[in-house]
């Protein structure tokens, strides 16, 4: 399969060799935040599982992080752009960690390598077929709420509108661990995408989709249980008066490199109506199937790709779910990996926003608990993950600088407050080992430009 897709892709990249170019414009784009963070949970270091960071008398950690991206894009006609995207993320006063790469600048006198590319790729729309090609490093998420995958990856992505229908092709190749001993491509990692979109009307439209891995490594980064997986799935975008609902359900199937048959199963749906008093109501629902057991001859629970390129932002969480705000902390009490070790997760969230003049702010309560339980020792483990409640407010100072403050709390259900020592309540690998961990909380000031 992996040889008839790839050269599939490799007729979609004979688009970009036929454009021609002309005179150049020069487009900047980008953001900065800087966010201060007062928290018993947060301490400006990502790499810690959460069974670390979750623990009895948490003592609080107090710092400053923050991250700019800068977009340059070489346009040269409405239909022919290279797009290139740089991060830089500095902690205040430093950090050599993992999470800055070793290269802090927030030391004294702060001369550090920080920057990071992001993206760089070539956007063109084909002279030949009409298609928009794009084919580089570049952003992907899939339909699912990026549940699955949301990240920056090279491959190849097509996509080309028959109105009222949206199909595009992508290959991404996302790992390769071929050596010199070796053939490049032999022992690689593909993502191969079918997305189409129709719309009925212009409050309706659905979605089907395909996604298949071709894994041929067990190294990171990627899922090391994957062989091969197939998933397919619908989705929808609905909008009856004020109120939009987007409901999704995707299956996988394919083989774990156990050799087990994948069975998973992933359904949900966010919502938001609007015009409710002065403000806007969201919900949102997930369910992800998981296994009772570690082992078993059908793998139910649902995969993704890597823990740190799942996201569910509509979940408006900031310790249940890691906040789509967050910069360098970006983490959650599950440390991201919201198949909770392959239990599975079945999430509930709810909230309220607004805006008053320039001020704006939310609230928003959210409850988490696993789809299966399993056993540790003689005790079955608890299923309840907890219940979060947190509150934004803010101003916008300018017409692209805003300020806020935000505040957190977690009540943590016994998966994840009781020790997982042998015979606990606690779920091995995210609660703590010893005493009952502290509820977590914090307390987050965020200054936000874009331009």
């Amino acid at each position: 399969m992996k040889k008839k897709l790839v050269v599939a892709a490799a007729a979609g990249a004979m688009c970009v060799a036929a454009t021609t170019a002309f005179a150049l414009e020069n487009e900047f784009h980008g953001m900065y935040k800087a966010m201060g963070y007062s928290s018993n949970f947060f301490n400006g270091y990502t790499g810690l599982s959460p069974a670390t960071m979750l623990r009895k008398d948490a003592g609080v950690s107090n710092y400053f992080e923050q991250r700019a991206r800068l977009m340059y894009i070489a346009k040269a006609n409405d239909n022919l752009k290279l797009v290139t995207h740089f991060e830089l993320d500095t902690r205040f006063g430093g950090e050599t960690g993992a999470t800055y790469y070793t290269n802090d600048s927030g030391r004294l006198d702060a001369d550090q390598i920080t920057l990071e590319t992001k993206n760089i790729y070539l956007d063109t729309n084909c002279p030949i077929t009409g298609a928009n090609v794009k084919i580089g490093l570049q952003p992907w998420a899939d339909a699912y709420q990026s549940l699955f995958l949301l990240a920056d990856m090279t491959g190849l992505h097509v996509t080309k509108k028959f109105d009222p229908l949206t199909a595009s092709f992508g290959w991404f190749r996302y790992n390769d661990q071929g050596t010199t001993s070796d053939l490049a491509g032999n022992d690689s990692d593909d993502l191969f995408i079918l997305d189409a979109k129709y719309a009925l009307n212009k409050d309706m439209t659905v979605g089907a989709s395909f996604y298949a891995i071709d894994q041929g490594t067990t190294a990171t980064p990627g899922n090391s249980t994957i062989q091969d997986l197939y998933m397919p799935g619908v989705n929808a975008s609905l909008t009856f008066g004020p109120a939009t609902i987007n409901p999704f359900v995707a299956v996988q199937l394919g083989r774990t490199t156990g050799n087990q048959n994948l069975g998973g199963f992933l359904a949900g749906a966010t919502a938001k109506v609007k015009s409710v008093g002065p403000g806007n109501v969201n919900a949102a629902f997930v369910y992800m199937s998981g296994d009772e057991a570690g082992t078993t001859t059908q793998g139910k629970a649902f995969k993704n790709i890597g823990k740190n390129q799942t996201y569910f932002n509509a979940s408006n969480m900031w310790l249940l779910v890691r906040s789509g705000q967050a910069i360098n902390s970006s983490t959650s009490v599950l440390g991201n990996d919201m198949t909770v070790g392959g239990r599975g997760l079945v999430g509930m969230f709810a909230g309220y926003e607004g805006t008053v003049n320039k001020a704006f702010y939310n609230a928003n309560v959210g409850y988490a608990m696993t789809a299966e339980q399993r056993k540790n020792g003689t005790t079955e483990e608890s299923s309840s993950l907890g219940t979060e409640l947190n509150a934004t407010v803010g101003y916008k100072l300018y017409d692209n600088l805003a300020v806020s403050l935000t505040g957190a709390y977690a009540i943590l259900g016994d998966a994840l407050k009781k020790s997982a020592a042998a015979n606990g309540k606690g779920i091995s690998g995210f609660a703590t080992t010893v005493a009952d961990a502290d509820n977590p909380w914090l307390a987050n000031l965020q200054f936000s430009y874009t331009f």
